[in-house]
């Protein structure tokens, strides 16, 4: 602060001294020509930040392959104006035309194991059906023909021999109970002796008439066993093959189950089909929206490696961008972000179309400041309200942000207007005489400052001495002065 006050301080004498020598050099009086002269008038003052940047198109789309191989054709270059869905290039389609080939050889045989699948599951339950009712069918007749055997063999002779038995096992039991009485009433010596002997005689022949009877009846069945068992083997047998049969059932429900299975390979051979049409499809790039090619990466014959890789991330094949908008992004000095908002004005011109000044809004100030290499600052994008085909991405740009302005206000050039330590003074030339008065300002702009007091519409000011030999104020230097440091400075009030 004191190094500026001493600045101003040594600016004002010199100034001072430069008077005094041009009023009391040899010709006496002041030369007209050493003085340069401004008229206070209305009109208007802006302040403005000025920050530089670069343009930008909308959007940028790097534009891949998702197919790797040769590049066959290449449709466009660089400037070239595509709509979505236009021919971008295409890429040697031999592999990716193998692949779906044998993809639509397995489809077709997928599709064949499913129409043999459906027609055993649909043949399926009548054959079983029948297989079941055939052999019921034979377990039927090997009963019935047991059942005549076993009905039909030697009744009478059965019937007797079994008579005859039972009735020898009958009399051998009375035969034993006697007996047993006998001996108990010939130990009490009720009975003679000779009543013993009698009894155990009797018991005797009922027990040889038992066995023959028993011999009887074995006979009689060891000639009818075979014929029996033959018949009872058969029935064994048409039961186990209606077993057989009645489990042979479940082939219904495997039959269905290979249906089932044979229709997911379709479906595995249909995925594979489509995922090869799209992978052929893929060999054919196009824009995937309007846009300008605004950059070429590869050329004819160049081999790209596939997009879809997570490793390489695929080959760019062009740089397509969207101007039907665009934006100056430009980077924003920290302390003067607070003075700029979304939506305000900007002025925007473009080193490579001198003299000419485009109009913009800003859309976004980025929440996050940036600092590289000790300067902070923070991103702001501009929207150009109409966009010319003169702007092509890349460019620089200046942005001149309105950030206060007066309208209809007395004002003078701002190289017009003293200021020491606070006090701000003009100097008039009265009756041959520069005499200092001092003002009160208002707002003071890029290039005007505002006057609230101390001088009137049409007063005469001096706005520069030119000594003799020297040279008009330069202009860039003004310009220098209000675009020093990373984004700019502003200068209001004093």
């Amino acid at each position: 602060m004191k190094r500026r006050t001493l600045v101003i301080v040594v600016a004002v004498i010199l100034l001072a001294s430069a008077v005094v020598w041009c009023l009391i050099r040899p010709g006496g009086g002041t030369n007209p020509n050493a003085v340069q002269t401004v008229t206070v008038e209305r009109g208007t003052v802006a302040l403005t930040v000025s920050a530089d940047g670069v343009l930008r198109p909308l959007t940028t789309v790097a534009v891949k392959s998702y197919a790797g191989g040769g590049v066959d054709v290449l449709a466009v270059e660089v400037g070239d104006e595509v709509k979505a869905g236009q021919l971008i290039a295409k890429i040697d389609p031999t592999d990716t035309l193998t692949t779906y080939d044998q993809a639509i050889a397995d489809l077709t045989t997928a599709q064949a194991r499913l129409g043999q699948a459906l027609d055993q599951a649909r043949v399926q339950p009548a054959l079983t059906a029948a297989s079941i009712a055939q052999a019921e069918a034979g377990y039927n007749a090997t009963a019935k023909d047991l059942q005549r055997l076993q009905d039909a063999a030697h009744p009478q002779a059965r019937a007797q021999a079994r008579a005859g038995l039972d009735k020898a096992k009958a009399n051998l039991d009375v035969a034993e109970k006697e007996l047993a009485r006998t001996r108990e009433l010939e130990g009490k010596g009720f009975v003679a002796e000779s009543e013993l002997d009698a009894a155990v005689n009797r018991r005797d022949l009922a027990k040889a008439e038992l066995e023959s009877a028993q011999e009887q009846w074995d006979t009689l069945e060891g000639q009818l066993k075979p014929d029996l068992e033959s018949a009872e083997a058969r029935v064994a047998q048409a039961a186990a093959a209606l077993d057989r049969a009645r489990v042979d059932a479940v082939q219904d429900r495997l039959k269905e189950a290979d249906v089932a299975s044979a229709k997911a390979q379709v479906a595995r051979a249909q995925a594979q089909v489509d995922n090869a049409r799209t992978m052929l499809e893929y060999t054919t790039i196009t824009a995937p929206r309007n846009g300008v090619i605004l950059q070429k990466y590869v050329e004819e014959g160049t081999i790209v490696t596939s997009g879809r890789s997570s490793v390489t991330q695929g080959t760019d094949i062009v740089l397509l961008g969207d101007l039907t908008e665009m934006f100056v992004e430009v980077s924003l000095d920290e302390a003067d972000v607070g003075l700029v908002k979304a939506g305000q004005p900007a002025g925007i011109t473009v080193d490579a179309i001198p003299g000419e000044r485009f109009e913009g809004r800003i859309k976004r100030v980025d929440p996050q400041a940036v600092t590289e290499q000790n300067v902070t600052t923070v991103l702001v994008t501009v929207k150009v309200d109409a966009p010319d085909a003169r702007l092509k991405p890349g460019m620089t740009a200046s942005c001149d942000f309105l950030v206060r302005s007066v309208e209809d206000v007395l004002r003078l050039p701002n190289r017009a207007v003293q200021r020491d330590r606070g006090e701000q003074s003009v100097l008039v030339q009265r009756d041959g005489e520069l005499t200092q008065i001092p003002l009160e300002v208002g707002l003071v702009g890029d290039e005007w400052t505002e006057i609230r007091g101390g001088l009137a519409e049409g007063d005469v000011v001096v706005s520069a001495i030119n000594v003799a030999g020297s040279a008009p104020p330069d202009r860039a230097l003004e310009r220098g002065r209000r675009m020093g440091g990373a984004g700019g400075f502003i200068r209001e009030g004093g």
